[in-house]
């Protein structure tokens, strides 16, 4: 009768270490697979980074375009001197206004951000762990 159950103790343990390897198999599998969607959206958060640099020399050749513009104007209104100062002060004003407001808008949106997907592939790992 001792066989009988030592036998049964060892099918059961054999039965929960299967179970084991196979829940050990699919973590590691859905960590991989983790792992090479944070390594796509990666991916695609350089191209994006691109994509903002480009915006950014654009904005910047349109920044220009406005400052010439704004010079135009000054040198339109260059023989009155009252309308000369008032129209270099208003420029003056509307670009440190929209300087600020977008120095504001950058320092926001500027956070760290940390690697997609570390914290839940980490979890995976320990849960892997947990299971051996």
């Amino acid at each position: 009768m001792p066989e009988a159950a030592g036998g049964a103790d060892s099918q059961a343990g054999g039965l929960l270490d299967s179970v084991k390897a196979l829940a050990r198999s699919l973590l590691a599998l859905g960590q991989t697979r983790l792992e090479i969607l944070g390594s796509e959206i990666e991916e695609q958060r350089a191209i994006l980074l691109r994509e903002v640099l480009l915006a950014i020399i654009a904005a910047f050749c349109f920044g220009l375009g406005i400052v010439f513009t704004a010079l135009f104007f000054v040198f339109l209104f260059w023989d009155n001197p009252a309308l000369r100062l008032a129209v270099i002060c208003i420029f003056a004003l509307v670009f440190l206004a929209a300087g600020a407001v977008l120095f504001v808008m950058a320092r926001a949106a500027g956070g760290d951000r940390p690697r997609t997907f570390s914290a839940t592939a980490e979890e995976l790992a320990r849960d892997r762990e947990t299971l051996r």
